[in-house]
């Protein structure tokens, strides 16, 4: 029996045979005006992979981040509509804004475009939280949007505080895991406590977060271990329940 609990481990998944047909609720494709696509061409190249591993449904977040990426409501939409149409693909477009200094005033004048519906995908400095981090949940939460931590496993400074993920998730701010984290593409530490919150049950939507065609060919080949497979399978459904229209 113990051998037969050994091999069960030890069997191998290929990702993409678990998220193909999820919608990509997280990703970087629209040309010129983040650290994505510089130019349409990369970017019809990137969304044509996309539908290539099955994803047919993709939400669009250019990084807005005051200082570095100034994006506004009209510069996303410029670039949305700058793509030629995929047939295979729909595309719509939100962002993935910075908790900075800027964040709130674009709270306070309604200048955010969400996901869908009052979903809002938010990001943190990789240095440092926001001071008022909490604050600004209840704010957005308060305002009737769900905020989506965009790849928690990424932020170092929380890894010897592993507290504050259940600590975020009671405060209302939904967690979403970067495919690539279950790699060792950001780091071991970052792939360590990826798993560890994909075991616990902790993420509820799943993104890839690709810039690159790079990115994708990376998910395509990715292998996990059999036992994570009914958590990622889990937070596929769920991710695929609220984005897929």
């Amino acid at each position: 029996m113990f051998l037969n609990i050994l091999s069960f481990f030890h069997k191998k998944v290929l990702f993409i045979n678990i998220w193909s047909g999820t919608p990509e609720m997280h990703c970087h494709v629209l040309p010129g005006i983040d650290d994505g696509p510089k130019n349409k061409i990369e970017s019809l190249n990137l969304l044509e992979k996309y539908a290539q591993l099955g994803c047919k449904r993709i939400i669009a977040t250019p990084h807005t981040m005051n200082g570095i990426y100034n994006n506004t409501i009209h510069s996303i939409k410029k670039a949305f509509e700058s793509v030629p149409n995929i047939p295979e693909i729909k595309l719509t477009y939100s962002s993935e804004y910075m908790l900075d200094d800027n964040f709130n005033n674009l709270l306070e004048e309604d200048l955010i475009i969400p996901l869908k519906d009052k979903y809002i995908l938010i990001e943190m400095s990789y240095m440092r939280p926001p001071e008022n981090l909490y604050e600004l949940i209840y704010k957005l939460k308060s305002k009737g949007y769900m905020p989506i931590l965009a790849h928690p496993e990424r932020y170092k400074y929380y890894h010897d505080k592993y507290h504050i993920y259940s600590e975020l998730k009671r405060k209302g701010c939904l967690l979403q895991l970067n495919a690539l984290a279950l790699t060792p593409h950001y780091g071991n530490s970052c792939q360590r406590v990826a798993f560890k919150l994909l075991k616990e049950g902790l993420y509820d939507f799943i993104g890839v977060d690709a810039h690159k065609i790079d990115h994708l060919e990376k998910i395509e080949t990715m292998k996990l271990s059999k036992q994570y497979k009914n958590r990622l399978t889990d937070i596929c459904s769920k991710t695929t329940k609220v984005f897929s229209s």
